[in-house]
């Protein structure tokens, strides 16, 4: 099977869901998990590939074409395999989706065009599926719980959509093509008009990643959106910001382009804007996770936190940063994406996904706990999971240049990640279980399957990182960087080294010590829940017992005043709306009055007009 027939294959596939999910729902949802899986292992076996063509659509003298590339596989396995893990959920939520026929349509129509934005060989072939998974993606988001998030969504979306049109448009004015290779090669003698083509094509980028000032729409999308979808948003398509920003940066390269502009702390102004404001993006993420008690709008906050590691690390465009930042790609996809399946087993269970109308879950769901515990072991940057090695390689990028101000960002979002991951665990699965939920049960086992494997993902690249710093050594020499030094389990760079097995056996040791001092020591004794009194009166609401409310407010009582973008924005949107309801009173009022004076303006206007010609 060719790519553009996978292709065509996932999209008509999803037509084909689409009639079948209306005979029978879990039928066309596991048909969604088949072709889903096909496209994984299809995906896998274009490991190797480079250079090969594809042709998808002629007309006259523009045509769609795909091109295999090792930088284009790697993002196109992380968004698959996040993809097949996340349709095993779908089966069991289709009686809780509004549209299933539509949303399972709309599911694989996504892929499809994420397989196409990461393949495209020209920029034409870029946006059109680029815009196909913007579409799908608007669609789905109201199947969850609103409507309006989708309309942020797109909203937002549609800033990034128009200017890289206008951008790809005006680079076939100046240059006669669309082809990617060929124009990044016309604007490297080119830097003036280089600068303006690049801001605007990163801008798709940021919208897309969740960067500062563009962030708002990832907890509104990902905290309504339909609690399978989700992960998807979260784990994959924030990953197509992170290839257009890969694009830019790392193929352009604005190393070389921009190398006479002005320098900034050894990195051209152009790329150290975009690190400045990952940066702000990695303390927003850091500061707004906090203070949520919905576990989705928390994760949500959390991707706009590791969406500035990742645009850092391709932003440096160096030896080590640039890896860390190409691991950390699939670091969130997979920690983020456990920790959203994790939180939809729950809601699957429960009926909700606010912290503090749960607690000790532990007790119910042991598997989803274990899950959700190693991803946020991982997105915390702790080892020996695999988000300790992308974080430690960005750190050591940071350090080696001289960013400190960025390094501190990044140092502070690692802190604070601890502080929002924790309050999930100590407060959905950790505590005491209520009452409403001592009859719950383990969600079934082909929903616990990819949580376990995203998880385990995390551990298996964190015991072992050389086996896929190896294949992004092939990255770097592809775009002329200087390939990352690996040794066995020992990552070396110039600032420093690390050996993850040792790392993996002193925590090893560390765990069974700590294991043993529990198990040798006298437990506490455990205390129902509603086996307590309150000044002799006996209190029958479980939830006035729950810790997790304001959980961390003496800290978020420090910022909490803070300058608000969330709302900027809607005081822009109250004004449009007045002006709106300024021009339909003017002009769609429902007095004659208003009528007969508008069409006497123009008749006297016209009139005025006549005598003058």
């Amino acid at each position: 099977m060719a790519l553009n027939t996978l292709i065509l294959f996932i999209l008509l596939g999803g037509l084909v869901t689409y009639f079948v999910s209306k005979v029978n729902n879990k039928a066309g949802a596991w048909l969604t998990v088949i072709i889903s899986l096909v496209a994984l292992f299809y995906v896998y076996s274009l490991k190797d590939s480079s250079g090969e063509v594809f042709n998808v659509f002629n007309y006259g003298n523009y045509s769609l074409n795909l091109v295999t590339s090792n930088y284009a596989w790697f993002f196109s396995i992380v968004m698959v395999l996040v993809y097949s893990m996340v349709s095993f959920f779908n089966p069991y939520w289709m009686e809780k989706v509004i549209h299933p026929s539509a949303y399972n349509l709309f599911y694989l129509l996504s892929l499809g065009g994420t397989l196409g934005v990461f393949y495209a060989k020209d920029f034409l072939t870029l946006f059109i599926f680029w815009e196909l998974v913007v579409w799908s993606s608007m669609f789905i988001i109201p199947l969850g719980k609103s409507r309006r998030a989708s309309v942020v969504y797109y909203g937002i979306s549609t800033i990034g959509s128009f200017a890289m049109l206008y951008a790809i448009l005006m680079l076939n004015v100046k240059y006669g093509t669309f082809d990617i290779q060929s124009n990044i090669q016309n604007m490297s003698s080119d830097p003036k008009f280089a600068v303006l083509f690049f801001f605007l094509i990163v801008m798709a980028g940021l919208t897309k990643l969740g960067i500062f000032p563009f962030y708002t729409w990832l907890p509104i999308a990902h905290g309504n959106a339909p609690h399978t979808f989700s992960p998807v948003l979260s784990g994959g398509l924030v990953k197509m910001g992170g290839f257009v920003a890969f694009l830019m940066t790392a193929v352009l390269p604005t190393s070389k382009v921009f190398a006479n502009h002005v320098q900034i702390i050894n990195n051209p102004y152009e790329n150290y804007i975009l690190m400045i404001l990952g940066a702000i993006s990695i303390i927003i993420g850091t500061l707004m996770a906090i203070k949520q008690d919905d576990a989705k709008k928390l994760i949500a906050y959390s991707t706009v936190s590791n969406s500035g590691y990742i645009l850092i690390g391709l932003a440096m465009v160096d030896q080590t940063g640039f890896a860390g930042g190409m691991m950390h790609v699939f670091n969130h996809a997979m920690a983020s994406g456990a920790m959203f399946l994790s939180f939809a087993a729950v809601a699957y269970r429960t009926g909700t996904t606010k912290i503090s109308e749960l607690g000790g879950l532990i007790k119910r769901m042991p598997v989803t706990f274990t899950a959700y515990l190693v991803a946020i072991i991982s997105l915390a940057g702790i080892p020996p999971m695999s988000g300790f090695a992308s974080k430690w390689l960005i750190y050591q990028g940071l350090l080696r240049k001289g960013n400190m101000f960025i390094a501190f960002a990044a140092f502070f979002g690692s802190v604070g990640s601890f502080m929002y991951v924790f309050r999930p665990l100590a407060g959905a699965f950790l505590g005491q279980l209520s009452p409403k939920h001592k009859e719950i049960k383990e969600v079934p086992f082909w929903m616990q399957l990819p949580m376990l494997i995203m998880s385990g993902l995390t551990i298996l690249y964190g015991v072992y990182p050389g086996l896929m710093l190896k294949y992004i050594a092939k990255i770097q020499e592809t775009i002329g960087l200087t390939p990352l030094q690996i040794d066995g389990t020992k990552i070396l760079t110039p600032n420093g080294m690390w050996d993850s097995w040792i790392v993996t056996l002193v925590f090893t040791i560390g765990f069974i010590i700590a294991a043993v001092i529990y198990f040798v020591l006298p437990k506490a004794k455990s205390v129902d829940l509603m086996d307590t009194y309150t000044g002799g009166e006996f209190i029958y609401d479980p939830d006035k017992y729950h810790y997790s409310s304001n959980y961390y407010a003496p800290f978020e009582r420090l910022y909490k005043n803070h300058p608000s973008v969330e709302k900027f924005y809607d005081a822009i949107a109250l004004r449009f709306h007045e002006f709106g309801l300024l021009v339909k009173t003017w002009f769609f009022n429902e007095n004659p009055a208003f009528t007969v004076f508008w069409i006497s303006l123009v008749m006297t206007a016209i009139i005025m007009w006549g005598d003058k010609i």
